[in-house]
């Protein structure tokens, strides 16, 4: 076995793990009683998608994006472009950050 497959295998198991603790967390279970049902997952994402980095979105919480500085540069008039750059987001998610009934308060 090459050093390779041993490592990805070690950051399969560590995903499987980081993932199995999260879910629980979130679902007030315990990660045993989870397990498979990530490690199905796992196995599904690596089988579709091997060697390949998969995009994870940021959360759309009003608290991870600084709202009030974005609305200050569209008022003075700072481009788009630039904004997006600045609070590293995505065209759509700044102009879906502008519509939200949070942020227009």
């Amino acid at each position: 076995m090459s050093r390779n497959t041993v490592r990805n295998k070690v950051r399969i198991s560590e995903l499987t793990e980081e993932l199995a603790v999260g879910a629980a967390l979130r679902l007030r279970c315990g990660s045993d009683d989870i397990r498979s049902v990530v490690e199905a997952v796992v196995a599904y994402l690596v089988e579709e998608y091997p060697a390949q980095d998969l995009y994870i979105p940021a959360s759309m919480q009003s608290s991870a994006y600084p709202v009030d500085e974005i609305r200050k540069g569209m008022r003075e008039q700072e481009s788009v472009r630039s904004l997006c750059k600045r609070f590293r987001i995505d065209r759509r998610t700044l102009y879906r950050l502008l519509d939200e009934p949070s942020a227009n308060e």
